[in-house]
């Protein structure tokens, strides 16, 4: 029966693999894409996929009343983007189809920040007056918060708040340049909490002893500098939890896999998984390589853990799920249409159909709208996390059926085997998909299962040939004893 299960998910994954050769493209403009969609393999080996997402238009011009200057962040709520035109010293309001709404523009002076709660109450980073101002939802200003009163800043340093978010506590979380301790909290009074997430400084064992017992004093003087890195932006999800990217890491930080991104709880506390086969680093490239180091300068995150991270250096979006692993990448630096100069920020529609991200030097904002293959493997994540197995199951196939080599669709085949209580299969699928931590879950109820099953049986047996043991043995001894005493009566 094993050999025939065997036999069958083999014959399987040859029509998925069949399937995968006889897909034809999801969108006829999809051929002419001016960039690649990809994934990383457990080899770290870059593999093409199907696009995720398509480029389809951008959002510049007059259309805005003037042309965007140097835009810095973009927050999307309930249809309406909102922009940070830092260069232009406003808040543009716009459509999600780029008409132009209205605008903040009164008294502020290079915002770069922006975030729109759910009572569309807007909070601006107003960087040049070193403030965060709130609105209501009639554009009218209802406080100003200011400088944090603390001994932990230097007087002499600037305040420049760049970004913030707000949760559903009415905590306020912003970044402010220049400030490595971490985000700066303010209660929902607008009162300094102080500072939550603060990035780990690591030294390695030899840096301590050289600094401790062989350095000179300039050298002492120069290792003081190596501070915490600072927050590039940060996402608040419907839980409350804030993602938070860091775009100023070293060669060594990378080659170590340093974390790019956290997801802090309100304790401050990093809680990202990271059961991914690699670091969260962005491109992987080796030391040798001659290509520069993602550096993440947005994020956003779906209701079902997924998240979308921009990568301002190579002008790409890396997508990830809750696990850690990748789904895709996709994007590109350069002048044809689709591809990106200096993107500063990533937002997605309500149901993931569209990405937006802005680029400051283009002035613009550039439209991709998801096909029907990042629709099947996105749905999957979400089919998965909300609990609907079956529906899970069925999106899982076709998106092998387009892309055979998607480790991440055999480990979510997994998941669901394992949720069933079919953990051998489900062994199977995880190991198709490289992913050692969920096959070692997969096995250890496997292990229990069959000792739960198998153990009666197991031991009846034990017992029974123990028994027989013993039996012959004393049937020996008896033997032999009688065969004594008749020899002594004769």
């Amino acid at each position: 029966m094993r050999k025939r299960q065997k036999i069958l998910r083999i014959v399987s994954g040859l029509a998925l693999a069949a399937g995968m050769l006889l897909f034809r493209g999801q969108e006829a403009c999809a051929s002419v894409m001016p960039y690649d969609t990809y994934s990383y393999d457990w080899w770290t080996e870059d593999v093409l996929q199907p696009h995720a997402y398509l480029y389809t238009e951008s959002y510049a011009g007059n259309r805005f009343g003037s042309e965007m200057k140097t835009p810095q962040d973009m927050f999307f709520r309930d249809g309406f983007l909102y922009i940070a035109d830092t260069g232009n010293n406003r808040i543009l309001i716009l459509t999600e189809a780029g008409e132009y709404v209205d605008e903040i523009s009164e008294g502020l002076s290079g915002p770069q920040g922006v975030f729109v709660t759910k009572e569309h109450r807007v909070y601006v980073a107003d960087s040049g007056n070193g403030r965060v101002v709130e609105y209501d939802e009639d554009k009218d200003v209802v406080r100003e918060i200011g400088r944090p009163e603390t001994d932990l800043i230097d007087a002499s340093q600037n305040y420049v708040p760049t970004k913030v978010v707000v949760d559903d506590a009415g905590r306020i979380y912003v970044i402010a340049y220049g400030i490595n301790m971490g985000l700066v909290e303010f209660n929902e009074a607008g009162e300094f909490q102080g500072f939550m997430g603060a990035t780990q400084v690591t030294v390695s064992p030899f840096e301590y002893m050289w600094k401790t017992y062989f350095s000179t004093d300039a050298q002492k003087q120069r290792m003081e500098t190596i501070i915490p890195t600072e927050y590039s932006n940060i996402f608040v999800d419907q839980s409350d939890f804030v993602y938070a990217t860091i775009s100023n890491l070293s060669d060594e930080d990378h080659l170590n896999g340093a974390d790019a991104v956290r997801r802090l709880n309100p304790t401050g506390t990093d809680v990202l998984r990271r059961l991914g086969n690699y670091s969260i680093i962005g491109d992987l490239y080796s030391a040798s390589d001659e290509a520069m180091w993602s550096s993440f300068t947005d994020i956003a995150a779906t209701d079902y853990g997924c998240y979308f991270i921009l990568d301002n250096a190579g002008g790409k979006v890396f997508c990830y799920d809750y696990d850690g692993n990748s789904l895709f990448i996709f994007g590109g630096m350069g002048s044809r249409n689709g591809l990106l100069r200096n993107p500063t920020s990533l937002v997605l529609n309500d149901d993931q159909s569209r990405l937006y991200i802005l680029d400051a030097q283009l002035g613009s904002i550039l439209g991709f709208d998801i096909t029907e293959y990042g629709a099947n493997l996105l749905g999957a994540m979400k089919a998965h996390y909300t609990g609907n197995t079956e529906q899970s199951d069925r999106l899982w196939r076709e998106v092998l059926r387009e892309n055979a080599n998607s480790e991440v669709a055999y480990i979510g085949m997994g998941k669901i085997s394992m949720r069933e209580g079919d953990y051998q299969q489900a062994m199977d699928y995880f190991k198709l998909g490289n992913s050692r931590k969920y096959y070692t879950k997969a096995f250890e109820f496997y292990r229990k299962e069959l000792m739960q099953t198998s153990f009666a049986k197991y031991m009846g047996v034990a017992i029974f040939l123990i028994a027989a043991v013993l039996l012959v043995s004393a049937g020996k001894k008896i033997k032999r004893w009688v065969g004594e005493v008749k020899c002594r009566n004769i």
